[in-house]
C-alpha cells in the first residue's frame, strides 16, 4: 500500500468560513428583506449553500483513503446515545403536534419531528458502519500481498445534497403551500434513502486488488463479498458523467469470463483500477 502523503491540494482555510458566512447572510436576508432583496438573497443561499457543502467536503476528505476514526467505539456510543434522543425527541414532537394539531404549536411541533426524523436515521446508520471490521483482510490467504485499496470519492454525496437544497429552495421560495408539501415528500421519502445509499457507499465498500485477486466489500445491513481471481477477469471499463471528469471519480464495470459482470460507483481515481484489471483498456466508456 502507498504511503499518504500531506495533501496540498485543499483550499486556503479561509474559503470554507467566507462561503459559511455568506450562504448564512443570505439565509437571513432572504428572511427580513422584502421584494426583489428577497428573492436575490434567496437565489445566493440556493447557490452558495451546496457550494459550502462541497468546499467542506473537499477540505475533509479530497482523494486520499479516509483514515481510520480514532475512539470508533466512543463515536459510536455517542452517536448511538445521539440518534435515540432524536428519534425519541421526533416521536414526542409528533405526538404531541398531532394532540394540538390546527394551532401554531401544534404546527411548529409537527415541523420539528418531521426535520428530526431523516437525521436521526442518517445518525443511527453511521452508528451501525462504525467499528466494521476491515473484511479485506481476514480473506487474505498466505503470502498474498495487497497491491491497491480503492478509494471511494467524497462526491457520492453531491445528490442528497443536491436534494436539500431543492427542498429549501421550495420551502423559502414563493412557491406557497404546494412547495411546501413537495419539499417535505422529497424530505421524508426520498432523502434518507439517497443518503443511506451515499453512506452505504462511501463508508462500507471495500475495493482490494491482491497479486492474484480483487476482492469487493458492499453493502450496508448486509455486506456482500465477491473474491475473484485475477485471471477471471476479462475485461474494465469506466463510466463517467462530465462531473466525473471534472472532479476525478467513476463508476467501474467489470465483466468475467463467466458473464458475471460487477459495478463499482464513486471510485476515485478510477483508471489506476482499470489498468491494474485490464491494462488493454479495451471497454472505455464516458457517459453514463
Amino acid at each position: 500500500m502507498s504511503t499518504t502523503s500531506k495533501d496540498t491540494t485543499r483550499s486556503p482555510r479561509w474559503i470554507p468560513i467566507t462561503l459559511a458566512l455568506t450562504s448564512l447572510a443570505s439565509l437571513m436576508g432572504s428572511m427580513v428583506l422584502l421584494g426583489q432583496g428577497a428573492l436575490i438573497s434567496l437565489t445566493l443561499f440556493v447557490i452558495l449553500f451546496p457550494l459550502t457543502l462541497i468546499n467542506l467536503l473537499v477540505r475533509w476528505w479530497p482523494r486520499q483513503r479516509c483514515e481510520r476514526i480514532r475512539n470508533e467505539k466512543r463515536w459510536k456510543r455517542r452517536l448511538n446515545f445521539t440518534a435515540t434522543g432524536v428519534m425519541v425527541a421526533a416521536g414526542i414532537n409528533l405526538f404531541a403536534g398531532v394532540n394540538f394539531f390546527g394551532t401554531p404549536m401544534g404546527t411548529t411541533l409537527l415541523v420539528a419531528g418531521t426535520l428530526l426524523l431523516p437525521v436521526a436515521i442518517i445518525m443511527a446508520i453511521l452508528s451501525f458502519s462504525l467499528g466494521r471490521t476491515d473484511v479485506t483482510q481476514t480473506v487474505l490467504e498466505e503470502e498474498e500481498h495487497l497491491i491497491l485499496q480503492a478509494d471511494t470519492h467524497w462526491a457520492i454525496f453531491l445528490p442528497p445534497i443536491q436534494l436539500v437544497t431543492l427542498c429549501l429552495l421550495l420551502v423559502l421560495g414563493p412557491f406557497g403551500l404546494g412547495g411546501e408539501v413537495i419539499a417535505a415528500i422529497i424530505y421524508l421519502a426520498v432523502l434518507p434513502g439517497i443518503m443511506a445509499r451515499a453512506l452505504a457507499i462511501f463508508l462500507n465498500t471495500e475495493v482490494s486488488i491482491t497479486d492474484r485477486r480483487m476482492i469487493t466489500v458492499t453493502g450496508t445491513l448486509l455486506r456482500r463479498t465477491r473474491v475473484m481471481r485475477l485471471d477471471e477477469i476479462k475485461a474494465a471499463g469506466i463510466y463517467r458523467s462530465w462531473l466525473g471528469r471534472l472532479l476525478g471519480y467513476g463508476k467501474v464495470g467489470i465483466i468475467c469470463h463467466g458473464g458475471q459482470s460487477l459495478k463499482l460507483p464513486g471510485i476515485a481515481d478510477p483508471e489506476t483500477l482499470r489498468d491494474m484489471l485490464d491494462p488493454s483498456g479495451r471497454v472505455v466508456t464516458s457517459s453514463f
